[in-house]
């Protein structure tokens, strides 16, 4: 590898999927530490924001410091992109504040293309005109889909393509869920840093949507039990301080949750590189792998990080910091999306 590798740090900037948590502690405030540490290092982070919800707060008249803290992240040098949940896109609100949102359109590759459309234009707009209107230069080509429910991803990708995004990132290679309603099935991804799609997000193409995976490694069952493990014996579970929210998701069986349960069982030792849930030695372990695998590619390499607001515990804080501290001495440069497009294609 003659070229510094690029290394882009995503986070998921979102509530609970069924609409659970509070902005403050699940998203402002974790986002917020997140920048602080970033800043020490001069990067950059690239907030994958999920729109809907924001949208749909601001229609509410309810909260509108998600809007104000974007717009200083990106006057500071931080990026943001679309990510989307279409459960939220008709959400209510009962008399206790509590939302209530479609879960049947959990996914977004269970949607009709005009559907998927009118959502991106929906999303994309609130991003270029509230968040991004007085910010010279800003582009919203990325896009990450809530709950990594991409597929069956030909109508996504038809309707990201139409709507004049460049990029996808939520393939992680290998991974794959089963509960019902939230599937995702990536091991059919190609051994390669990114890679171009038409259709199957899966299958490389000649021309199309850019698809940047987020880096994977391999960590042992043991150890990554232990992980998790350590997780759940934290102050708050694993979530950002003051954080409380549900997980709770579709509907299903008891017998689809035991085959989800197993499913993710049979991962163990898989795990990608998550800077909210990962310990130190882990992410460094993971990016080692990642850049290992493809030392060999001569043009600028991405190494994507993924991390969620909603679970940047004090643990992860400490975390972050240290991984920052060696991606910085090990030459890494920390990067955007669309400063990688740039510096490999042009």
């Amino acid at each position: 590898m003659t070229v510094a590798p690029h290394l882009i740090l995503t986070v998921d900037y979102e509530l609970f999927g069924d609409g659970s948590g509070r902005p403050g502690a699940c998203v402002l405030e974790p986002a917020y530490r997140m920048m602080r540490l970033a800043e020490c290092v001069d990067a950059s982070l690239t907030f994958f924001v999920e729109a809907l919800e924001f949208i749909a707060l601001s229609e509410q008249e309810r909260d509108h410091r998600a809007r104000d803290q974007l717009r200083a992240a990106l006057q500071g040098g931080h990026d943001v992109q679309l990510h989307l949940h279409p459960q939220w896109s008709k959400a209510e609100s009962d008399a206790q504040g509590a939302w209530r949102l479609d879960m049947k359109r959990w996914r977004i590759g269970d949607l009709l293309e005009e559907d998927v459309r009118q959502l991106l234009r929906k999303g994309r707009f609130w991003l270029e005109n509230e968040i991004a209107a007085h910010v010279a230069g800003y582009r919203c080509l990325a896009f990450r889909a809530g709950g990594w429910c991409i597929q069956p991803s030909e109508k996504v990708i038809a309707a990201l393509l139409a709507e004049g995004f460049e990029l996808d990132s939520t393939v992680a290679p290998g991974q794959w869920r089963a509960g019902r309603g939230e599937w995702s099935d990536f091991r059919a991804a190609p051994s390669l840093p990114s890679w171009r799609v038409t259709g199957d997000v899966c299958q490389p193409s000649g021309s199309g949507l850019w698809e940047v995976p987020i880096a994977v490694g391999n960590i042992g069952w043991r150890r990554h039990l232990a992980v998790l493990l350590h997780g759940k014996k934290q102050k708050n579970a694993g979530l950002a301080p003051g954080c409380i929210g549900s997980y709770r998701g579709p509907e299903q069986s008891r017998v689809e949750h035991i085959r989800a349960r197993m499913v993710r069982l049979r991962q163990l030792g898989e795990v990608m590189l998550d800077f909210s849930t990962m310990p130190a030695d882990v992410l460094i372990d993971v990016s080692r792998q990642w850049l290992s695998r493809f030392s060999t590619i001569d043009e600028p390499l991405p190494l994507v990080a993924i991390a969620h607001t909603k679970n940047f515990s004090a643990s992860s804080e400490r975390n972050l910091k240290i991984f920052l501290a060696w991606a910085k001495s090990s030459g890494l440069q920390f990067s955007t999306y669309e400063q990688w497009l740039e510096t490999t294609h042009g």
